[in-house]
């Protein structure tokens, strides 16, 4: 068995719908799971094999075979929100800029609301599903909720989906490239 891990923008933009029992052809742009211990934790990104990828030209990596399980994986997140902070990366009207010398200038633009998310530790959770349907894939960023209205708390907890394991039994197992 080989576990595959899809995110959820790569699968989005060009990933096609799949379940248990199907076959899948999976382009792999690595087998080092190094690059997931931050999002996934060191025991669940030790459980992965390989890396999907759409974005490649060509992948001298593929995982083929048959699909034995799929798990979403989510975690928990608190959003923030907050009004009239300093943008440092919005353009400023002119008069909002400080000049430097050597006719430098920089400035920030203040916006009305904001938000951040931040992870909460511990929380990264599995749940099977039967298959992923291209319908599934929707985009899980900030609250849609606006920042000023009466009831829209400042702070929300969440569970956020950060992408699948798909676990693949190989038809012919695909040599491993060092």
């Amino acid at each position: 068995m080989t576990r595959v891990w899809l995110t959820p923008w790569e699968w989005a933009c060009c990933g096609d719908p799949f379940e248990i029992g199907g076959e899948v052809d999976f382009g792999i742009r690595s087998r080092d799971p190094e690059g997931l211990v931050d999002e996934l934790g060191a025991e669940l990104a030790g459980t992965v094999d390989a890396l999907e990828s759409h974005h490649e030209e060509e992948h001298a990596d593929r995982v083929r075979g048959r699909v034995i399980a799929v798990h979403e994986v989510s975690r928990e997140v608190v959003e923030r929100r907050f009004e009239h902070f300093v943008d440092p990366f919005a353009r400023a009207r002119t008069a909002g800029r400080l000049q430097l010398p050597n006719g430098v200038s920089a400035g920030a633009r203040f916006s009305r609301q904001g938000s951040s998310i931040e992870r909460v530790p511990g929380t990264t959770r599995l749940s099977s599903v039967g298959g992923l349907p291209v319908a599934a894939v929707e985009y899980h960023g900030p609250s849609t909720r606006p920042a000023d209205a009466e009831d829209s708390p400042v702070e929300e907890r969440r569970r956020q989906r950060i992408g699948w394991l798909v676990d693949v039994d190989e038809l012919q197992p695909a040599p491993r490239i060092a």
